[in-house]
């Protein structure tokens, strides 16, 4: 039997062979076994990476008169980037920069410090220049040069390429979004405020439009907040939906270097009514910071900042502390998936508005006579050998070694979750 089925399979491969050459023969095509494609491997679906922002903020420009003549060029203008040489790279590096200009831009010399401070415009382009982007306007000295003077400082700002917030040059300027900066930063939005608590005494009922003054009080006692004018405006930025709300606000007693009961209970109600940051300014020295855990309406808590004080930014005033100051550099992460925004870093460098004149260094020693320097790194420079061309004497590195403590003291410690904070 088995041998029948071999002869049987052999004759009909005989058969099948002989099929394909009549097939040859009369031109037919061979069949051709099918292929069978390969199965598609689907790309995979790459994991959406957060949105992140990193802010500089920085504090009061306070334009006294001989920071105009250390900055002056033999052509008559006025290169302020040379106060800012050793510590630009912590503004121009920044996603977004802010800082507070307390002068008038009014483009008519004398320029002029305290009472009424008056400053040439080229002071506007030098912030440019040096990376800041929001320059906050609502101070005690908006109105120095009146209202006249007020919107040319505006136009200025804007021919520079800076944004502003906190004075308006008409009340339509004002109503839009209650005078509200929003801004998309890399992806997370902010809205951001400006206010301060009067004006030296200069009335401006004629065109409360144009500054943020949050006081009904502003001309006299300092202290009747108009509440009603602020719930407006944090309804107004909370309906705008942005991730973070920053308010930047004038407050507080000059040359303290502690919160009064004022600041503290208006900080809790920016921070109740949904800001995030929460910036001040005014007293021209430092005062405390601070990460707080903030809780919502829903019960849910979210991570907030706060400074009461970040000091001057640039002055010429000699009390103690008034030559010191701190830029924070906040880092901002946006969940890709939940949406929801949250600081994940923070640190502050504290610097130093050195006039070396005042600690006997040879003007050849240096590019300006007033520069704001970086405690930090000019200790590390001198430690390691290198005094700066003969800028930082032993009597200044004492100096450094003092307004260091005196920083970390007064600022306090800030500090965010391990696994949360900054990679740089």
């Amino acid at each position: 039997m088995k041998r029948m089925l071999s002869l049987l399979v052999c004759l009909a491969l005989i058969m099948a062979l002989a099929a394909c050459g009549e097939m040859q023969s009369a031109g037919l095509p061979e069949p051709v076994a099918p292929s069978i494609a390969p199965a598609h491997t689907a790309e995979p679906t790459p994991e959406p990476e957060p949105s992140v922002v990193k802010l500089t903020l920085a504090g009061d420009l306070v334009m006294h008169t001989p920071l105009n003549s250390a900055v002056e060029q033999a052509d008559g203008s006025y290169d302020y980037t040379l106060l800012f040489e050793d510590v630009e790279h912590y503004i121009s590096e920044a996603d977004y920069a802010l800082c507070c200009l307390e002068s008038p831009l009014t483009g008519t010399p004398p320029w002029t410090g305290y009472p009424l401070f008056s400053s040439p415009d080229d002071l506007a382009y030098s912030l440019k220049d040096v990376g800041f982007d929001l320059i906050n306007t609502a101070n005690n000295h908006s109105v120095d040069a009146f209202l006249p003077g007020l919107k040319r400082t505006l136009d200025v700002l804007d021919a520079a390429g800076l944004d502003h917030v906190g004075t308006y040059r008409t009340p339509q300027e004002r109503d839009a979004n209650n005078g509200i900066l929003v801004k998309e930063i890399n992806g997370i939005s902010f809205a951001f405020l400006d206010y301060t608590y009067g004006t030296n005494g200069i009335p401006i009922d004629e065109y409360s439009y144009a500054v943020n003054v949050y006081n009904h009080d502003y001309m006299t006692t300092l202290v009747d907040v108009n509440y009603d004018k602020l719930n407006a405006d944090m309804a107004a930025a909370r309906a705008l939906n942005t991730d973070v709300i920053a308010v930047s606000v004038h407050w507080g007693a000059e040359y303290m270097t502690s919160a009064n009961a004022y600041q503290r209970e208006l900080a809790d109600y920016f921070f109740q009514q949904g800001a995030d940051l929460v910036i001040g300014g005014h007293p021209h020295v430092p005062q405390p910071m601070e990460i707080r855990e903030i809780e919502n309406p829903d019960g849910t808590t979210r991570r907030g900042f706060l400074c009461y004080c970040l000091g001057n930014l640039l002055s010429c005033q000699t009390r103690q502390y008034t030559d010191l100051t701190a830029m924070v550099q906040l880092e901002l992460t946006k969940d890709p998936v939940s949406g929801e925004t949250e600081i994940t870093g923070c640190e502050y460098v504290p610097m130093i508005m050195m006039y070396f004149a005042n600690y006997g260094v040879p003007a050849s020693s240096v590019n300006c006579a007033r520069q704001l320097w970086d405690i930090r790194a000019a200790m590390a420079d001198y430690e390691s050998g290198d005094d700066r061309g003969g800028a930082i004497t032993p009597y200044v590195y004492s100096r450094l070694q003092q307004a260091l403590e005196d920083c970390e003291r007064i600022f306090g410690e800030v500090s965010i979750p391990n696994d949360e904070r900054m990679a740089a």
